[in-house]
């Protein structure tokens, strides 16, 4: 037998849900809600120690939430899991939440500054699905179940413009990706086959590329690499990046790129070093970098960081996956002997876990910025600069 519980939500936490505490104590996770709303819950995953609630009803809504603008959201669709919050609040709310993050897991007090994307920038990379009879959509919160679609409110305009017609014969899975300032649309079917009568110029493949330009800069991206969620997003980060190397007086020197991916940083800042060393684990973004820095004076080494033999450098730029640096990567870049590392985290608590690390190797801690590049999501960007 099932029970109802009435709870209010205490905040916002990593990874998008709310927490709030039963009468026992045990912490529960509830998805689709605000801080200080007062909600109806039925716990779906029980723990000694914590559980996880269904959203029933909302009993006292928060004054900051909204009817989600996409329309299918009311659809199940779980590809933005914030659109029932406020704009202005999801920034809020993601400064609180990495602030906790450096507080309790890095025991770091910081005061993180906030940027947002501009108003007009949307996603240039999907990853869908399709049914049987081809129509492309979105897996559903927590399901494998398709939820379908003809546009999407985060993609750009070459995206919905193509995900809008059949692209794929059947049932499978599809990588999209276009160049928001050049036209390019690429097409990658990781299952079943591509439909006919798709556009003519199409790129296709894994290993098919698409250029894009951010800053001065052009990029070849191959389907199979990964690249920043828009133009406007890669630019808002090296510019993070650069005003953390200003402020620091950074000029010339050894520029380590670590999980330098298809060389976005190493071009960026390829007039302010000396030289550049680039080290990236996957085959198909080492494959773009040479590319794209064939008129640097760049070293590519495709290796993984957690296991490369460090050489002596006098910056890091690091900018690794969700699971951050860890314990190794931490070491490898430590042994580097860098004056400055700049830490660029796509997850609040790995990227807490990581500056303790540094911080326990002895680099102090400065400026902390908050990166909103995802809107309608929990997801953020969080730049840090540490320094011997």
């Amino acid at each position: 037998m099932t029970s109802t519980h009435s709870v209010r939500i205490e905040k916002l936490v990593a990874g998008g849900d709310g927490l709030t505490r039963m009468d026992d104590g045990r912490v529960v996770f509830v998805p689709n809600v605000l801080e200080g709303e007062l909600v109806e819950i039925e716990l779906s995953e029980k723990k000694t120690d914590f559980g996880r609630g269904q959203l029933l009803s909302i009993i006292e809504p928060s004054k900051n939430r909204r009817t989600p603008p996409c329309e299918y959201v009311a659809h199940g669709c779980g590809g933005c899991d914030w659109q029932h919050i406020e704009r202005r609040i999801q920034g809020q709310a993601k400064l609180a939440i990495v602030a906790e993050a450096y507080a309790r897991t890095a025991r770091l007090e910081v005061d993180p500054q906030l940027r947002r994307l501009t108003e007009d920038a949307r996603r240039t990379t999907v990853r869908m699905v399709s049914d049987s009879s081809g129509n492309l959509g979105f897996r559903a919160h927590d399901s494998h179940d398709i939820v379908p679609v003809s546009s999407c409110m985060v993609s750009h305009s070459l995206l919905n413009d193509f995900i809008s017609r059949p692209v794929l014969e059947g049932a499978g899975e599809v990588t999209i990706r276009v160049g928001a300032r050049t036209g390019d649309v690429g097409v990658w079917a990781h299952e079943g086959k591509l439909a006919n009568g798709l556009p003519a110029g199409l790129k296709t493949g894994e290993r098919a590329t698409i250029t894009e330009k951010v800053g001065e800069h052009l990029f070849k991206v191959s389907m199979g690499s990964f690249f920043q969620s828009s133009p406007e997003a890669a630019e808002l980060i090296v510019d993070s990046v650069s005003r953390r190397l200003d402020n620091l007086g950074i000029e010339g020197g050894m520029l380590l790129d670590a999980y330098g991916g298809v060389g976005l940083f190493s071009l960026a800042f390829s007039d302010r070093f000396d030289e550049l060393l680039l080290v990236e684990s996957s085959e198909s973004a080492c494959r773009d970098a040479v590319r794209n820095l064939a008129e640097c004076a760049a070293v590519i080494e495709q290796a993984n960081v957690d296991t490369w033999e460090a050489a002596e450098v006098d910056v890091v730029i690091a900018d690794p996956a969700r699971q951050g640096l860890g314990k190794h990567g931490s070491q490898a870049i430590i042994e580097t002997g860098a004056q400055t590392i700049i830490l660029v985290s796509c997850d609040p608590v790995a990227g807490a876990r990581d500056a303790r690390l540094l911080t326990d190797a002895g680099y102090k801690i400065g400026e902390v910025e908050v990166l909103d590049i995802f809107p309608e999501t929990h997801h953020v960007e969080v730049v840090a600069a540490f320094s011997l």
